[in-house]
């Protein structure tokens, strides 16, 4: 029986390993270099969430090219950018119903140069008038001022309106004819 006895014996207490000891400053440099790859993972991981909420990328949405993704942006903004100059120097054109004409115009062959000016501009805007006559302004009329009198002004005459003289002098020379 002492036989069946000593082999349960050994298969229950599997041997025990040879400790080993390491030297305290040993110790202490695992751990120093554990702790700085555990800086740099928290910095990496900081620096892709902030990359992320950049471009507006979801968790699980692929990086892909970071280079491309930033020539992208750069060429978004860029584009944004020559659109409004462009818009702006359309309103500052005169003789133009600038609203009609910035929705009409060919921008095609509009073009921004690095240092901002814009080229091309008047003969679009030349063909768009030729196309849509629409957006050439009426020609103006000049501009009624009532006069003050109270500063002693003299009464200035609408020319929009006749005084009943000449509306007479108009009726008679309309039944003339």
């Amino acid at each position: 029986m002492d036989e069946t006895n000593n082999a349960a014996t050994t298969e229950t207490n599997p041997p025990q390993p040879e400790t080993q000891t390491f030297s305290k400053d040993y110790v202490d440099a695992l751990r120093r270099e554990s702790g700085n790859y555990r800086t740099r993972a928290q910095t990496a991981e900081k620096t892709v969430k902030a990359f992320r909420d950049a471009f507006g990328l979801r968790p699980d949405d692929e990086i892909g090219d970071i280079s491309a993704r930033l020539a992208a942006r750069d060429a978004q903004a860029l584009d944004k950018a020559n659109t409004r100059l462009i818009a702006a120097e359309i309103k500052g054109l005169p003789g133009y119903e600038t609203a009609l004409l910035e929705r009409l115009i060919d921008r095609s062959d509009i073009k921004v140069g690095d240092d901002g000016t814009v080229t091309g501009l008047k003969e679009a805007a030349e063909a768009t008038a030729k196309q849509f006559a629409a957006v050439l302004k009426a020609a103006s009329k000049e501009q009624w001022v009532p006069s003050n009198p109270a500063a002693g002004d003299p009464p200035a005459k609408d020319p929009n309106k006749m005084t009943y003289d000449e509306f007479a002098a108009y009726a008679a020379a309309g039944d003339k004819t």
